[in-house]
């Protein structure tokens, strides 16, 4: 059972829909530019040179760990556990590169601490669960 989902989003195309516990508006906090890797543009987050451009900025890995553990203990603090789903959404400008590589990190930090996670990429319309 999905306990957590991750939706990415791009400002520029719109706030997310549905409401979430936990939302990240990583827009002010873009200081390496992904333009700097080859091809960026037509690549996305879930490409391994931007998603390591992505993670290894200044306080992302924090930021990645620091939510991760915020989830997992609004996850413990519901009593009901039919209840237990915690959304996270996270938002750049336009929801393809930096959005998406850090709600992979968040997600990766989540399974690794075995919460079944699901991650959906408005922007770039991607879905998928892994426990």
């Amino acid at each position: 059972m999905v306990r957590v989902t991750i939706n990415t989003f791009g400002y520029d195309h719109g706030a997310p829909e549905e409401p979430s516990d936990i939302t990240l508006d990583i827009r002010r906090h873009v200081f390496l530019a992904t333009h700097q890797v080859p091809d960026a543009e037509q690549r996305t987050g879930l490409d391994p040179d931007i998603a390591n451009t992505v993670l290894s900025a200044a306080g992302v890995a924090r930021l990645v760990d620091n939510t991760a553990l915020l989830a997992i203990g609004l996850l413990e603090d519901v009593a009901d556990a039919r209840a237990r789903l915690v959304k996270i959404a996270v938002g750049d400008a336009r929801g393809v590169h930096w959005s998406v590589g850090i709600a992979e990190g968040i997600a990766r930090v989540l399974r690794q601490n075995d919460v079944e996670t699901e991650v959906v990429h408005r922007e770039i319309q991607v879905r998928h669960t892994e426990a």
